[in-house]
């Protein structure tokens, strides 16, 4: 049974992290119901510093700026009805892995897709992509559009909310009818539409989405189905444009390149290239 109650929030206290707190409120309408945030103090980055770098002096100074600006995460996704803590001591050493250590007590992880702290976009860029790859719950990837001037940085949000209108890429594997799974609880919640796209490519056999969204249609829901032709990642992109999409749900991997779309690589060339928040899962008895 899918659920979204127990969100695990990792951030590199960075403005594109902060953003992502605009959207405490659509969290509390989708079901959260508890928060853990998560400050990793990245080693990775220093180990191949010369000589003389402070190791101990590099651990006060980002726990400190840790107690400085966690509070105000607390506080905002506390105002929007979620019970919240900080997962302390800090942990120090990989993002990716300890992000994916604290994450097997909780239903989802919550990440932004760049971030911008004392090494320039030091913690969630290529971070959020290898919490995606090797995650075995949900990653839900926040993006913004990035505006820099001089040191300032602005990230702004392209989407007013995650939930009035869904896109779930559906290529008929396992993982994209958990991704749909996933969206039908949502929208279960809080009404929200469900677009299905499916891209047909010429070497694949054809495929029909009519039956599919009559089911849903019959179970109540809001739904239209897309069947276009082209590379997958661009299918899903256009058809999110063409929509005003406010976010895409996607498996994280297919079935193979001769049964399926193969949503392993689609996902991180729509990660990479979308304007609005993904939600990328894998199907829970996935054992590869």
């Amino acid at each position: 049974m899918v659920k979204l109650e127990n969100m695990l929030f990792p951030t590199d206290l960075s403005d594109c992290s902060r953003s992502i707190l605009d959207y405490a409120a659509d969290f509390s309408k989708i079901g959260v119901k508890k928060a853990s945030i998560l400050f990793v103090i990245n080693l990775t980055k220093v180990s191949t510093v010369a000589g003389g770098f402070d190791i101990d002096k590099y651990i006060e100074e980002e726990s400190k700026a840790a107690d400085e600006k966690l509070p105000y995460f607390v506080e905002s996704l506390e105002k929007a009805g979620i019970e919240t803590k900080v997962i302390e001591p800090y942990p120090t050493g990989d993002p990716v892995a300890e992000i994916l250590n604290y994450s097997e007590d909780h239903d989802f992880v919550t990440m932004g897709s760049h971030g911008v702290g004392a090494f320039k976009e030091l913690l969630l860029g290529s971070v959020s992509e290898g919490v995606v790859r090797k995650s075995r719950i949900p990653t839900f990837v926040f993006k913004f559009k990035i505006e820099r001037k001089g040191e300032e940085v602005n990230c702004i949000k392209q989407t007013p909310n995650i939930t009035d209108r869904i896109l779930v890429a559906y290529d008929f594997s396992k993982h994209s009818d958990m991704a749909l799974e996933y969206a039908k609880y949502i929208s279960s919640k809080v009404g929200s539409e469900l677009h299905i796209v499916h891209a047909k490519e010429p070497e694949h056999e054809e495929k029909d989405l009519d039956w599919l969204v009559d089911e849903l249609k019959e179970s109540g829901f809001n739904v239209r189905g897309y069947l276009r032709a082209g590379s997958p990642h661009k299918v899903i992109l256009r058809v999110s444009d063409e929509i005003g999409a406010s976010s895409i749900f996607m498996g994280s991997r297919g079935l193979g390149a001769v049964e399926s779309i193969l949503l392993g690589s689609t996902s991180d060339s729509v990660i990479r290239r979308s304007k609005i928040p993904v939600f990328v899962c894998r199907e829970e008895k996935d054992e590869d």
